[in-house]
Order: C-alpha cells, then sequence, then structure tokens
C-alpha cells in the first residue's frame, strides 16, 4: 500500500504526515472511534486536538489503549493564559491520553489581548517550558486568527510550531507561512476545506451537479498541499468515509501550477 508523504515539522525535525486529523469534531459522532481508527491504519500520524474539544483528548486515549499504545504524534491545546493553569491542563491531558508524553503542546487562540499575559513571568508560556523540562511534553506551538499575533510568533523564537487557517478561501496567511518557513517554523494548516460549513455547502453542490461541481473538497485539499510551506494540513472528519476520501487524494494528487491555483481560488470565491 502507497505511503502519504511526509513533511519536516519546522525545527522539531518531526516528520508529519502531510494530511492529518483535526480531531474537534470526530467524538461528536457515533463513528468518531472508527474514524480515529482508520486514520491511524491508512497512515495518518499528526492528530490535533484540544483540551476544550468536547470528549476528543478522552477519545484518542480510548484508541491508543485499544491498540496496545501510541504509534503517532499527538497535539493538543490550552485555553488556559497563566503558568499554573498550562501546567494544569498538560497534567490533565496526559491523564485522558494516557501517555506519558505529549509531542507537541500549544497554546490555543491566542489574540491580541492575550499576547503579554501568556509571554509574562507567570504566563502560559513559562508554564508549557516547565512541563517541557520534565519531560511532559516535547515541543512547544500556538494557534490564533491574527495576523500580527501569528507574526509575532513566528518571529519571537519561542514557538516551533504555528497553527493557522489557510485554504483557497482564506490566503491572508499566505506571507507568514513565507516567515514561518525562513525561520524554520512548522506550520499546521487548520480548515483546509475552508470549514466545516463551506465543505458541506461544496458536497451539497456535487450531489446536486454530480461530480462536474467545479469546486470540490478534494481540489481544496489538493490547493492547501501544493504549499510547499505548510508541514500538515489537518481537516476535521466525523466519519470514516471522509477519512478515505481525504487520504486517496493525497496518496494521488499532483501539486498545482499556478494557473490551478488562481482557478481554485476564483471558484472559491464565487462561492462565498
Amino acid at each position: 500500500m502507497a505511503e502519504i508523504k511526509k513533511r519536516r515539522l519546522g525545527r522539531t525535525n518531526l516528520m508529519v504526515t502531510e494530511l492529518g486529523l483535526g480531531a474537534m469534531d470526530t467524538p461528536q459522532s457515533p463513528q468518531g472511534a472508527e474514524t480515529l481508527q482508520l486514520a491511524l491504519d491508512m497512515g495518518i500520524n499528526f492528530i490535533d486536538t484540544a483540551r476544550i474539544y468536547k470528549d476528543s483528548e478522552y477519545l484518542i486515549g480510548s484508541v491508543i489503549n485499544a491498540r496496545g499504545g501510541k504509534n503517532f504524534y499527538i497535539a493538543t491545546k490550552t485555553i488556559n493564559r497563566s503558568s499554573d493553569g498550562a501546567q494544569y491542563d498538560v497534567d490533565r491531558s496526559l491523564r485522558l491520553l494516557g501517555v506519558d508524553n505529549i509531542d507537541l503542546y500549544q497554546l490555543d487562540d491566542v489574540s491580541p489581548g492575550d499576547w503579554d499575559k501568556v509571554m509574562g513571568e507567570n504566563g502560559a508560556l513559562a508554564g508549557l517550558k516547565i512541563a517541557r523540562e520534565r519531560g511532559l511534553i516535547g515541543y512547544i506551538g500556538i494557534s490564533s486568527h491574527n495576523m500580527e499575533t501569528l507574526e509575532k510568533a513566528i518571529t519571537c523564537g519561542e514557538f516551533d510550531a504555528v497553527m493557522l487557517e489557510y485554504s483557497a478561501f482564506f490566503r491572508e496567511t499566505e506571507q507568514l507561512i513565507v516567515l514561518a518557513k525562513e525561520r524554520d517554523v512548522g506550520v499546521i494548516a487548520m480548515r483546509p476545506l475552508g470549514g466545516s460549513g463551506r465543505t458541506s455547502a461544496i458536497r451539497g453542490r456535487m450531489k446536486s451537479a454530480g461530480q462536474s461541481a467545479a469546486l470540490t473538497p478534494a481540489m481544496l485539499l489538493n490547493y492547501v498541499l501544493s504549499n510547499p510551506g505548510i508541514s500538515v494540513a489537518i481537516p476535521g472528519a466525523r466519519y470514516p468515509d471522509r477519512i478515505k476520501y481525504n487520504v486517496e487524494l493525497v496518496l494521488t494528487y499532483k501539486p498545482f501550477d499556478e494557473s490551478q491555483k488562481r482557478e481554485c481560488e476564483s471558484e472559491a470565491a464565487l462561492l462565498f
């Protein structure tokens, strides 16, 4: 069986599959465990979650236990802004996941107003550094929807990876991706298909128009993976058929050239 290509996650040197799984909504499906098991069986080796994703860490921990151990990378996140709060979340994550170490722990959804607090002496970054010194986490990352915050995170030297939004619908982060590559910071692309609402609308159009629809989830995923600055794209999935669809695409896709990228962007602009 063909294997999913791997990319280096910045200076972590972790070789992650270019297709990961965003596990925020996976537990909300009765087939959540099957979905996660299939993702791992088909070769995905990067699973992203967060403390605030309801039942997600618990589900991942249950699957790890059922498989007899962990042979993939886990990234999770804390919304806490204090050192003590971040350390509490790390300990809680370890218990729920049933592991001794978490590969990447991230500060979640940091806004400009949060920056000074999380970066301060008693901020969440300090807490994650303590957890790293204790051997509880491997690397430290950050997620944000704010361009200014992301630029600071990339250039400050404190973070091994950044999670940002990037898709044919949202191209504002393109220069930040270039900057991250220059600084050897890994880039995790969230919402590569534009978000669940857009994806559902596109699938509805596909069902009405047949496979000749002008824009498909496969095209959107191809678009993101065609950017060499992306380390891993993490579309969400609740059902096994979504995993199968995404994996089959990444095993056969060819990077878009510039004209194909522009076409994809144009089609995306017409829809939303």
